[in-house]
């Protein structure tokens, strides 16, 4: 289980680089609460659709995943740091946060449920 999150959790952050909504909406649980540092909150559907729009884009990520706790056979929470440089609402900005991924096998296919970061302090 710990090499498998690992690899999707490398997945998810390759695909929101390269802005793949594809790749992404794949790895995505249709039940998905993604929480961003700025505390606002986004459905797998609303979250897709910032990136298709533009209003959300990520120039660069920087990820590590620390560790992964199992919850059971079937949910994993993937604990690490990201930092990005992203432009969201047409304002650049660079984030740096711990975060914490929810992922659960649903039909045997392993799918985000929850994201939720919780931003560093700027040094």
């Amino acid at each position: 289980m710990q090499d498998e999150i690992r690899a999707l959790e490398a997945r998810r952050y390759a695909a929101m680089k390269a802005g793949d909504t594809a790749a992404l909406g794949a790895l995505l649980s249709a039940q998905l609460v993604y929480s961003h540092s700025d505390a606002t909150q986004d459905s797998a559907e609303s979250y897709l659709a910032t990136l298709t729009d533009g209003s959300l884009r990520y120039h660069d990520i920087r990820f590590e995943t620390k560790s992964v706790v199992a919850a059971g056979p079937d949910a994993a929470v993937a604990l690490g740091t990201m930092s990005a440089d992203i432009t969201r609402n047409g304002a650049d900005k660079s984030i740096a946060a711990m975060t914490c991924a929810v992922w659960a096998r649903e039909a045997g296919t392993w799918r985000l449920l929850a994201y939720q970061p919780t931003a560093m302090p700027r040094t």
